[in-house]
């Protein structure tokens, strides 16, 4: 007799969660509007892919020539061009003094043509010096650090280094579960499987973590409610580390500018976007304590300064953003 109550309330424990579940399931997918992992992901438009996977960095610009179509009806074709130590093109210059950029998407100019980014307009401006775009695509700060170290180790006569920063670094620096979980979604925009380097503050000291795989749980792919599971997995691993993430940013930013201090290179703090209120105080006190120099070129909000479709800044805001820069930095 007792046998038999522990398998009728183990049957009924299996049946109960197994309701469960599919009603959960139902929540999430009819009132949360959550889809399975691989439903979610976003419609590149039989886009070329421009990246590979790099097992330090986490993926890189793809060497060679690629030609995106319009993202709208009333778009232009975009021509992007990657080189073989992964730099965009900006154009044909030789001269010995140098000023590298590095970033995210920003930075790099995507979705506009290689001609219409600003750092080719900056270049065009002034050529007495050779500007190279290192920004990349879904790059945070730490990333473009570590592309830094490769850069200052095979490259001399760099006069400046500027970083283009926008407030969504911070997130991206510390692996927080959003940010995977989005790139994870376009992740058929790059060749392999999705790696992301992140930092944590341990003992004081920033430390650098080697790229971290998304994580999928079994049957992820179709259930929504293990998909949900999978984010919220993700979102509390990186918990502990998005208490710092302003403090990792800026550490991100003190070894860059020690680096620009090793090559004897002037380090720039670009901010590409406006911060919010509190990030701006704490900037603010970071930037004069530890006297770097810094400008404000925000890229203008609104359709007008958006690719039509895309949503990035289109060649009037790089435009905007190149005179800014140029006038601030190099007119004088």
């Amino acid at each position: 007799m007792q046998v038999r109550n522990i398998i009728k309330n183990f049957i009924l424990t299996i049946v109960s969660v197994i309701i469960i579940s599919f009603l959960l399931e139902a929540f999430i997918r009819f009132v949360l509007k959550d889809k399975p992992r691989e439903k979610d992901k976003v419609e590149l438009k039989e886009q070329p892919i421009s990246f590979i996977q790099d097992e330090i960095l986490g993926w890189k610009p793809k060497t060679g020539n690629f030609k995106f179509e319009p993202w709208s009806k009333n778009g232009n074709t975009t021509k992007l061009t990657n080189l073989e130590d992964g730099r965009r093109f900006t154009g044909k210059n030789q001269k010995e003094k140098k000023v590298i950029f590095i970033g995210g998407s920003l930075t790099q100019g995507w979705a506009v043509d290689d001609s219409e980014s600003f750092v080719w307009l900056l270049q065009e401006k002034k050529q007495d010096f050779n500007f190279i775009n290192y920004g990349v695509g879904g790059y945070g700060g730490v990333q473009s650090l570590l592309k830094l170290k490769e850069i200052s180790s095979n490259m001399d006569n760099i006069n400046y280094i500027i970083y283009g920063f926008i407030p969504h670094h911070e997130v991206r620096n510390i692996a927080s579960g959003s940010w995977m979980y989005q790139l994870n979604k376009a992740s058929r925009g790059t060749e392999g499987k999705l790696l992301l380097p992140y930092a944590s503050i341990e003992n004081n000291k920033l430390r650098i973590h080697k790229p971290k795989e998304y994580l999928k749980l079994p049957l992820g792919n179709i259930s929504a409610l293990i998909s949900k599971i999978e984010k919220r997995i993700l979102k509390i691993s990186s918990l502990r580390r998005s208490f710092d993430e302003t403090k990792i940013s800026q550490e991100v930013i003190l070894e860059m500018k020690n680096i620009a201090d090793e090559k004897n290179s002037k380090f720039i703090l670009l901010f590409l976007n406006k911060l919010p209120n509190k990030k701006l105080i704490d900037y603010e006190k970071f930037i004069n304590d530890k006297s770097i120099q810094n400008i404000n070129c925000n890229f203008l909000e609104g359709d007008k300064y958006a690719v039509e479709g895309e949503g990035h800044p289109n060649a009037i805001s790089h435009e905007i953003v190149s005179d800014c820069i140029y006038s601030k930095l190099f007119k004088n």
